[in-house]
């Protein structure tokens, strides 16, 4: 598994209400999928996150941003 598809299912739209934050996907990891994320990588998927968010507000372009902020970004970091 990698950082995207661990991103993609902890902030899925079934978990529209999931809390951006460190503790949450790092609990999101461990209780879905038994594993282990540093705060580093947590923080990286969270800075992805925000990035895409920010350029949604500029352009609304969602797939374009998050395959560019997101996918590219995560897809390569294995856990």
């Amino acid at each position: 598994m990698n950082a995207y598809e661990l991103f993609d299912a902890a902030f899925d739209s079934a978990c529209d209400n999931a809390e951006a934050t460190i503790q949450y996907i790092q609990a999101y990891a461990d209780g879905a999928f038994g594993l282990t994320v540093s705060d580093e990588i947590a923080q990286k998927m969270l800075a992805c996150k925000a990035a895409c968010a920010k350029a949604n507000d500029a352009n609304g372009e969602w797939g374009f941003n998050r395959d560019h902020y997101i996918r590219r970004e995560l897809e390569e970091i294995e856990l």
